[in-house]
């Protein structure tokens, strides 16, 4: 009955929870902050905020994780010149998160430190489910990339886009 419980609790938790808790000015925030931070390095970050998986998908079990490496393929997180896209990931119906970074950054910041930062970003949720701990991170993922792949002054074209994700 565990698949059930899921999956009753992601046809519970609707699209108007995510708007509630992430509001257009949080949006914004979050697109400015990506645009912006990606201005000092090589790398581009998706963010994707989801309230709730599709029901057939939390009821076939489904992980956040699986979900997220759906998510990083379909909006083309891989397709960057350097491989340094990461993708953000957050569940709101798991009170999960998931950071997925292509081969190209993540062959320079290990496992540990991903996980880290999702574990650091759960606890800001379970604080306070806000833009501000999701602002936070960005900025932390921002930093590994320019310390890794910084710009190096020459033009840095915006290879995917900034905007935040919201399913």
């Amino acid at each position: 009955m565990p698949n059930l419980r899921r999956a009753l609790h992601h046809i519970a938790t609707t699209a108007s929870a995510a708007r509630r808790h992430f509001p257009p000015d949080a949006q914004k925030q979050l697109h400015q902050a990506v645009h912006a931070g990606e201005a000092r390095h090589r790398g581009e970050i998706r963010v994707v905020i989801e309230a709730s998986m599709p029901v057939g998908d939390a009821w076939a079990g489904v992980t956040p994780r699986e979900r997220a490496r759906f998510l990083f393929g379909a909006l083309e997180v891989w397709n960057t010149e350097d491989h340094t896209g990461v993708l953000l990931y957050i569940n709101l119906a798991d009170h999960a998160v998931e950071l997925l970074a292509d081969r190209g950054i993540d062959a320079r910041v290990g496992a540990d430190t991903w996980r880290e930062l999702c574990d650091e970003l759960a606890r800001g949720l379970r604080q306070s489910l806000s833009v501000e701990p999701v602002l936070a991170t960005v900025a932390r993922i921002h930093d590994l990339l320019a310390t890794h792949f910084p710009s190096g002054g020459g033009p840095n074209p915006n290879e995917l886009d900034d905007r935040p994700v919201f399913l």
